[in-house]
């Protein structure tokens, strides 16, 4: 299993030539940031990502991964499921269902994911009739699966279903759904790599049609796995290596790998990712866009401190303090005078909050490499996440010159 990474590996260049080995990337992946966009937009992302597993022995594990940083901060091993699992799907923060080689369908029910993880039990809920290879669950009550190249949808009408009184509906969506990954990013919204390395999204219709977008020509042949949160964030396991890639869709619903943000210079982890089955827990991250964003003067450094005091403000009465405030003003004076197009030369650190590499911040918004307002927000996100306030940012910069 991955150990929790807190520091970025220095070994990048040796790590881009092997995935480029295994067909991981395509020349867009270094092509230039994308511009800003062409409609004034915010976007405004929470949450984390959860992740359950089933190692080679049988055993379940649970990651939970900070979107904001791409670093793994939890990893949870838990019991022998008691079978040999085949498919499974993550329902809810403690109950995931798993099919076994046999064609049986388990709910296994998590009793903590916290300090360890422990299990309340493994119910067989079907003994026969799951021969899914596949399975994925959409957090709108959709379960869908595939089995010999045929795409069936099911509705879920208990957060832990008994059996098929809870799992029925059963519907055969369309049959050539040969794929070798299939993760569900959202409401009827699916998202599959093929063999030969396409990525393409599928959005299923209430009469059961689908239509098919085609995200990428190729390019993602070397994951075995891929799993969303939801918010467009992808991550896919690469099964030669056990390195984790992570990559974040600005808009995953206008059919196009266009504005897919790339993150393969800064992984979740490069190893150790050996689980043979993967599934994202639904809907733990999500992020809103408005068409009617703040606008400020970006050169303006008054306008857009004043822009970073509102959005602080906004995350609670914990944040909304003239200290905290003062903290935040001081941090980033330091790191980077508070300017938009602040370029580190000794690092890929970029903007008023030096993230770093800079692309990070594509979890806010495409326009992350022009607008301040995206730069900000993911600031605060970041610091929410690992130092709970902008005064433990500052305490930590203090004593260590970064943070």
């Amino acid at each position: 299993m991955p150990a929790v990474r807190h520091a970025l590996r220095a070994s990048t260049g040796a790590l881009l030539s092997g995935a480029v080995g295994a067909g991981l990337l395509t020349a867009a992946t270094f092509a230039a940031a994308p511009a800003a966009s062409a409609a004034p937009t915010s976007t405004t992302c929470t949450g984390t990502a959860s992740v359950y597993g089933v190692l080679d022995d049988g055993r379940i594990t649970f990651s939970a991964i900070n979107p904001a940083r791409g670093d793994l901060t939890r990893v949870r091993v838990g019991p022998d499921l008691g079978f040999t699992p085949k498919a499974m799907a993550t329902l809810n923060f403690n109950t995931v269902l798993v099919t076994s080689t046999a064609g049986a369908l388990y709910r296994v029910d998590v009793r903590t994911n916290n300090t360890t993880l422990e299990l309340a039990g493994v119910e067989k809920i079907a003994a026969s009739g799951w021969t899914h290879d596949k399975l994925t669950y959409d957090g709108h009550g959709h379960l869908y699966g595939t089995a010999g190249g045929t795409l069936i949808q099911y509705l879920v009408s208990q957060d832990k279903p008994q059996g098929s009184q809870h799992i029925g509906q059963r519907k055969e969506i369309g049959s050539g759904f040969v794929l070798k990954t299939l993760t569900a990013a959202g409401d009827d919204r699916l998202l599959a790599t093929t063999a030969a390395g396409a990525l393409h999204s599928y959005k299923i219709n209430s009469n059961g049609s689908w239509d098919r977008d085609d995200l990428k020509a190729d390019g993602w042949s070397g994951f075995d796995q891929l799993v969303s949160p939801g918010g467009g964030l992808y991550y896919g396991r690469m099964g030669t290596t056990g390195a984790l890639y992570w990559y974040k869709d600005a808009n995953p619903q206008d059919g196009s790998g266009a504005d897919i943000t790339y993150h393969n210079d800064d992984p979740v982890n490069t190893d150790g990712w050996s689980q043979k089955l993967l599934s994202a827990q639904p809907n733990t991250f999500k992020c809103t866009t408005t068409t009617t964003p703040e606008t400020v003067d970006r050169d303006n450094i008054a306008q857009v401190k004043a822009a970073g005091r509102n959005l602080m403000a906004a995350r609670g009465a914990s944040w909304n303090t003239d200290t905290q405030w003062s903290c935040l003003e001081r941090l980033w004076e330091r790191e980077s005078g508070w300017r938009w197009n602040a370029d580190n030369p000794s690092s890929a650190a970029y903007g008023i909050p030096q993230a770093n590499p800079g692309s990070k911040m594509g979890l806010f918004g495409a326009d992350w490499k022009t607008n301040p307002i995206t730069q900000i927000k993911w600031g605060l996100y970041y610091i929410e996440n690992r130092y709970d306030t902008p005064c433990g940012a500052w305490n930590h910069f203090l004593n260590n010159n970064w943070y």
